[in-house]
């Protein structure tokens, strides 16, 4: 009996001391390595510092600091910032271990500008009451210092903040100059004039949005906003040398031969209107040698739902690029001696915010589950934030060949650096949002298809209303023609007129445009005529239309025939049909052809971290690896000679859309009627205190307008400052 009780109790001991060793892996740590690539940066520079735990397996966990933070501020993730000239030590010290550290010496250095020889800015010489206009300038030559102050002769009129944000204060006249601050003597100054109205019937601005450069043969996309927003959106390309490039009617660019060249856009309301940018084609870059990942499993993580929409080899995968994936997927692997693998998530990280604390989680503590994974874009400045992700700027100049289009580059940038992997657009829907509807409920009603009407030109503001008010007429008791948030179509319409409620260009809030109050006023009647279900129970799962009670609802392409949102036969098997058609534009001075629609590409393939790699492994390689997967299959497909994109997004539409006319609605906006208005990423609607209850309230109680939105403009602008400035 002794012995027995001897034995448990060194059984005891020996559970109890392994419990109190080091979390983790349970390799001891023996020394960490701070990993830089430069040890001199500039002020305002960053660079990301990571380390390196030795032996390999054991944690490589730290809290960091610097001597003198006013000189190099260093975050919690390891991201260290240029403050000042001077020099400061980074150290790192093991939160397993206090008395293991490294650290690192960083020289700041100062910025060394050109003198400035001379200024250019965009004039303008009108602007509507209480409405803002940024203005844009260059100080040449381009190496000199881009600073400038701003200043307005009548600040009563209209005045002028530092960012060069105009806002018309009152009816009259002010002159607005613009100096360089490096040399004073060098400014130009415009005359302003504040009216009612404003004139926002002419463009007077084009701003082109697209890289500028790129290889031979490849494509990329340029898009034109013109200003001021609210006016005919439709813009004529050309190029200065059609022997080096040639670009089409909705502003794709190729090379075609090394060089330099211009390409040009002009309004086609005044041909006067005009801007231009410079495009250098380059020498198809050699592959460089691949690196040997020793077998190493990279792992993309995506929702456990749709496997199949990301891992070319599974039986459900229907995509029309699926033969070319899986050759350059296999190609991949064996050039990089690696394996690609398409995980879920697991239930721990349900998605939305817990999803989103889950990755952040898993990073700090280094114990990252995959080292690419998918986020909503809304995430991006929280996983930022956490440190859940990288900073892939570089990586992305290196091997992302400016094949990213410009309303996910967009989305995907925060405070300057991008953090999402290469878009891929394979004869791919360009829509993300839109209003949905039960295709058997209204054709049951004997009303022609909305589709149709947008198709044929006869989808305004008040085409929309009307159609509304008929749909609801046909209707039984208990039943509606409209479901859902009043944000989500007062926002849908503003951007189908063209204007961005938050402008990452100008970085102007719009919230108080014409078409803001025109908007919310027609979803106000629809709502007073008693043909909008009020019901907040969800945001994209409405009961009324989940229970075929109520026709049209707004929602995501996406949502449709997935089993988390609009199931397959949601409104009975086999029997279910949706349809689709955009979001109304406003009366008078658009037509179908100038209308757009918002797309900031869903989601985004982020590189995780927190991951355990070996030490053959680098964030970068994961990074190369799978940008090759996604650019090596969009061009291959698009050099097969049968390739036709119009057939084959008409196909992809069919695939989930049922009505012939919502079909040719929905593929008749290509990647030139995009626009990428950050206004939902920024302020959730449906968190307190957002625009979502702002608009509730406007549209379902009958609050003012103006003096509901007003409490909002400075708060947004806020946001977009911090986001985008």
């Amino acid at each position: 009996m002794k012995k027995f009780i001897i034995f448990v109790v060194i059984l005891w001991l020996t559970f109890f001391f392994i419990g109190c060793g080091p979390r983790g892996s349970g390799v001891e740590l023996e020394s960490i390595t701070i990993n830089c690539e430069k040890t001199e940066i500039s002020i305002e520079d960053t660079l990301q510092l990571t380390v390196t735990a030795n032996p390999k397996g054991a944690s490589a966990r730290v809290d960091w600091s610097s001597s003198h933070p006013e000189i190099v501020s260093v975050s919690a993730s390891g991201s260290i910032t240029g403050k000042s000239q001077g020099t400061a030590t980074i150290t790192a010290v093991s939160k397993v271990n206090p008395k293991i550290s490294d650290e690192i010496t960083i020289t700041v250095i100062p910025t060394v500008y050109s003198d400035p020889e001379s200024l250019e800015i965009v004039e303008r010489s009108t602007l509507a009451l209480n409405f803002t206009h940024k203005i844009q300038f260059t100080v040449y030559p381009l190496t000199a210092k881009q600073e400038v102050e701003f200043s307005s002769s009548d600040d009563s009129v209209a005045a002028v903040d530092k960012n060069g944000v105009v806002k018309g204060k009152a009816l009259g006249k002010t002159t607005i100059t613009v100096r360089v601050v490096a040399d004073n003597s060098i400014e130009k100054s415009f005359e302003l004039t504040v009216s009612a109205s404003g004139d926002s019937t002419k463009p007077d601005n084009i701003v082109i949005q697209g890289e500028t450069e790129v290889e031979e043969g490849d494509s990329i996309q340029l898009s034109a906003t013109v200003y001021p927003l609210g006016v005919s959106q439709e813009v004529i390309w050309s190029v200065s040398d059609v022997a080096r490039a040639k670009i089409t009617e909705n502003g794709k660019f190729t090379g075609l031969k090394q060089g330099t060249v211009y390409v040009v856009v002009k309004s086609t309301i005044d041909q006067n209107i005009q801007n231009m940018i410079q495009i250098t084609i380059k020498q198809k870059r050699v592959e460089e040698p691949y690196p040997n990942l020793e077998e190493y499993v990279i792992k993309i993580m995506v929702a456990g739902h749709v496997l199949h929409e990301h891992d070319p080899f599974e039986e459900k995968y229907v995509a029309v690029d699926k033969q070319a994936k899986q050759r350059v997927w296999n190609d991949v692997e064996s050039n990089f001696n690696c394996e690609l693998k398409v995980v879920g998530y697991p239930d721990a990280a349900p998605w939305g915010p817990n999803r989103v604390s889950w990755l952040i989680e898993k990073a700090s503590i280094n114990q990252a589950e995959a080292d690419i994974f998918i986020s909503a874009i809304e995430w991006t400045k929280d996983l930022v934030d956490g440190g859940a992700c990288w900073d892939v700027t570089d990586y992305y100049r290196m091997y992302g060949r400016n094949q990213m289009n410009n309303a996910l580059k967009g989305a995907s940038t925060y405070k300057g650096k991008l953090y999402a992997l290469p878009s891929v657009s394979i004869a791919s829907i360009d829509v993300e949002m839109g209003i949905f509807y039960n295709v058997n409920l209204l054709s049951g009603l004997n009303v022609e298809s909305p589709a149709k009407a947008f198709n044929e030109g006869r989808w305004t503001y008040t085409d929309f209303y009307n159609y509304i008010l008929e749909v609801q007429s046909r209707l039984g008791e208990g039943q509606y023609a409209l479901s859902g948030e009043p944000s989500k179509y007062w926002i849908g319409m503003i951007n189908a007129g063209g204007v961005k409620l938050a402008d990452t260009m100008t970085l102007c809030v719009n919230l108080t445009h014409q078409y803001s109050y025109q908007a919310a006023q027609i979803l106000r009647n629809i709502y007073d005529e008693n043909a909008w279900d009020p019901a907040a129970d969800s945001w994209e799962l409405t009961t009324s239309f989940s229970e075929g009670k109520s026709v049209f609802q707004h929602g995501e392409y996406w949502f449709i025939k997935t089993d988390n949102r609009w199931y397959e036969d949601l409104w009975g098997e086999n029997t279910t049909k949706f349809g689709y058609v955009p979001f109304p534009y406003p009366d008078g001075r658009l037509t179908k052809s100038a209308t757009r629609t918002y797309n900031a590409g869903g989601y985004q393939y982020m590189l995780a971290k927190g991951r355990q790699h070996p030490a053959n492994v680098t964030p970068k390689d994961i990074y190369r690896a799978y940008t090759l997967v996604l650019l090596g299959t969009k061009e291959l497909v698009e050099k097969d000679p049968t390739y036709d994109e119009v057939q084959l997004k008409r196909t992809q539409a069919q695939s989930r859309i049922d009505d012939p006319e919502s079909v040719e609605a929905i593929i008749y906006f290509g990647p030139d009627k995009i626009l990428f208005d950050p206004i939902q990423l920024l302020d959730p609607l449906w968190v307190d205190g957002s625009l979502g209850p702002a608009l509730r309230s406007i549209v379902f109680n009958g609050d003012d307008f103006s003096e509901t939105i007003s409490g909002h403009i400075e708060r947004i602008e806020i946001l977009l400052q911090e986001n985008y400035g």
